[in-house]
């Protein structure tokens, strides 16, 4: 990886703002100085220049303010003002490239003010400190620290610093890209703010905008990020104007309202004149990728070699203000439609090892996948392959992250609905108690003691429910788990069939192949993420599959799927990747080891309102003699059919359902072996 300078200025400055926090513009600092040259109080004095240091981490004389902070609190021995200055100590490490260092410093500042029950607002370091774990690359190290940090406050306090906690794993959630639980947590860091923070209030708005905004739910986006631009510019909350305008800007270049997005970008240059230069420089890439979708080539360029001799002179990374510097990728770009593949090839190369430079996964994510694209459409299958064997390692890791993160975060829920019952059982007793003195000593005996039992046995049920939901959603974890153990087999050895023919020098056929296997890798990680898909989707998967497996053994095969009058395919859901591995067993272990050509029959069919009925039957040599074959090879040995039949075991145990397989040994008159049965029943 290539070593990045950060100065300190631009530490400070990615520290305050790369996080999308907010400032007061300058008359909010004008009155924090008013009130600090009228105050008298030495340690009044140092929470006041604190909160302008904090708030305004650009000023020039910041250090003189901290060092100021310093003197006052080690003649006073305010121990506030003490632990803040390690804060400092931070930024001076990693200013000097010890980014490990000042997380450890960061964190010892935090948990000296925990120490004093010291409420954080935004932009202080409890806040801060993510920016360090981003600059490291230690996203899922960040995420452990704040949910640690996130059961310290709720069990010792104080409460309002959950908000930041919140904040963080809000932002853990948008890197991977999980953007309904990021919203979920910026909502609740967001009702926390709103009880002593409005800075941070505006800067969750602006922020549940943007992951709306990549989500795709455009209407939600423009929602937020116009309240938030509004009530930013009412309260002078300048830098979350900036950032509500900028993805503004990409919203209506969505929804290819070029005017408006130009419009936005255009209002951003006026409020960025006098601010660093990578505004600047992200704001010419906007109205560069403006251009591009306008197919305005020259105008376009323009943009980019501005933005360009900005990079040049700032040495800017793919790290900024707000936003992503994506000089590169729009290079690409601009390239492409020009028709110079070499420099696009070129650039896009340069934006994925930036990328990696700064280790962003969602955008190391994007790149690789646009390279595999890339290379497919030009017809370099060696290469194309490579890059997407790199995008599903990139792709599982960040799924896993993603499934560490939903058990860690579900823990947490879990005691907090536990406070919460507990909070209203509590209410709920002090109202009890506040009718004691109304009535006789009986009746008050009767209340309480009605009121206690009612309350236990409530506690007691939740806790029942909290289990029982607790144990639905770990069987639900096991069904996904065992789910995503059927795809490395196939994928291995289509890669492999797909290798072979390269090496034979069969580029036509194996490009054919890739793109046939490309659409079907793509059909099981979209089915993957759903619970249930309609028959017709999981037919399309199947019969994807089993042209493959076809053109693999020449034809050896071939396969009739019957489906009954009062099946619709397209309203009838069943599991995912529930049918492929009986028929690849069937493949396998039936029509493998027969000389003549197989068939294989799928019939499909309702066996009454409640249950679904799929048969799939083939005349291969019968589950004895593969049993035989199998004792003495080990070239194959499937185990979906195991995994499918344990999925199938845990969906019964989770939904209280009776689905269940069957499997029948087909013989002719004189007892001989002709093929196997396999019979799914599961409750539709």
């Amino acid at each position: 990886m290539k070593k990045t300078t950060f100065s300190l200025s631009l530490v400070f400055l990615i520290i305050s703002l790369f996080s999308l926090k907010t400032y007061a513009i300058t008359p909010g600092g004008e009155i924090l100085r008013a009130q600090l040259s009228k105050e008298t109080y030495d340690t009044n004095k140092i929470k006041i220049i604190i909160r302008y240091v904090m708030l305004h981490p650009t000023v020039s004389d910041r250090y003189l303010w901290f060092n100021e902070a310093q003197k006052l609190s080690l003649k006073n021995n305010y121990r506030a003002g003490l632990i803040y200055h390690r804060c400092l100590e931070g930024l001076h490490l990693a200013d000097s490239g010890k980014i490990d260092a000042a997380i450890g410093k960061f964190r010892n500042c935090i948990d000296g003010l925990d120490s004093l029950g010291i409420v954080e607002p935004t932009s202080y370091p409890l806040n801060s400190i993510q920016e360090l774990y981003d600059i490291a690359g230690k996203q899922f190290e960040k995420f452990q620290y704040y949910t640690e940090k996130l059961r310290f406050y709720q069990k010792h306090g104080p409460m309002e610093n959950t908000a930041n906690c919140f904040h963080g794993i809000a932002d853990y959630y948008l890197y991977l890209a999980d953007y309904d639980k990021a919203i979920e947590y910026y909502l609740r860091a967001r009702e926390v703010y709103r009880k002593f923070d409005s800075i941070g209030v505006e800067n969750e708005t602006g922020l549940i905008g943007n992951a709306y905004l990549q989500w795709g739910n455009l209407t939600k986006a423009e929602e937020y990020l116009k309240q938030g631009l509004n009530e930013s510019a009412h309260l002078g909350f300048r830098g979350n104007v900036i950032y509500c305008n900028n993805y503004l800007a990409e919203l209506y270049l969505k929804k290819h309202n070029y005017n408006r997005s130009i419009e936005c970008c255009f209002n951003l240059r006026k409020q960025i004149q006098n601010m660093s230069p990578e505004y600047k420089a992200i704001n010419y890439v906007h109205i560069a990728a403006v251009h591009l979708l306008q197919e305005a080539l020259q105008g376009a360029f323009f943009y980019l070699q501005a933005a360009e001799m900005i990079r040049q002179q700032e040495k800017l990374t793919l790290i900024a203000p707000y936003g992503n510097l994506e000089l590169d990728y729009y290079y690409y770009l601009y390239y492409v439609s020009k028709g110079d593949q070499t420099q696009a090839l070129t650039s896009l190369e340069l934006a994925l090892q930036e990328a990696r430079d700064v280790k962003f996964m969602p955008l190391i994510l994007k790149y690789t996948d646009e390279l595999h694209s890339y290379h497919l459409g030009r017809g370099d299958s060696l290469q194309s392959l490579r890059y997407l064997q790199q995008y599903y390692t990139i792709q599982d890791t960040l799924n896993k992250w993603n499934m560490q993160a939903r058990i860690a975060t579900y823990e947490i829920e879990q005691v907090e609905h536990m406070q919460q019952n507990q909070i209203e059982l509590l209410q709920i007793q002090k109202a009890t108690q506040r009718k004691y003195y109304l009535f006789g000593g009986l009746i008050l005996i009767l209340v309480v003691l009605g009121t206690i039992s009612r309350y236990t046995y409530k506690r007691k049920l939740d806790n029942e429910l909290l289990t029982a939901e607790f144990q639905r959603q770990l069987a639900e974890a096991e069904i996904k788990a065992l789910r995503a153990q059927m795809n490395p087999h196939f994928i291995f050895n289509c890669l492999n069939s797909i290798n072979s023919l390269v090496i034979e020098q069969k580029h036509e056929i194996a490009s054919d192949y890739l793109i046939k296997f490309s659409k079907l890798i793509r059909l099981i990680l979209d089915n993957s993420r759903c619970e249930k898909i309609s028959i017709e989707k999981e037919l399309e998967t199947l019969k994807l599959y089993l042209v493959l497996e076809s053109a693999r053994f020449d034809n050896k095969f071939s396969c009739i799927i019957h489906i009954s009058e009062n099946v619709d395919v397209g309203l009838i859901m069943i599991p995912p990747m529930l049918l492929q591995p009986f028929v690849e067993n069937a493949i396998w272990h039936g029509l493998m080891q027969k000389e003549t050509e197989g068939i294989i029959t799928i019939e499909i069919k309702r066996e009454n309102e409640e249950f679904l009925e799929i048969i799939i039957t083939d005349d291969g040599i019968g589950r004895k003699k593969a049993s035989e074959i199998e004792s003495k090879s080990v070239t194959h040995k499937p185990h979906g059919l195991k995994v499918t039949t344990e999925r199938i075991e845990r969906m019964n145990k989770m939904n209280s359902t009776r689905a269940y397989v069957e499997i029948i040994d087909l013989h002719d008159e004189q007892g001989k072996s002709t093929g196997t049965k396999v019979k799914l029943v599961i409750p539709v």
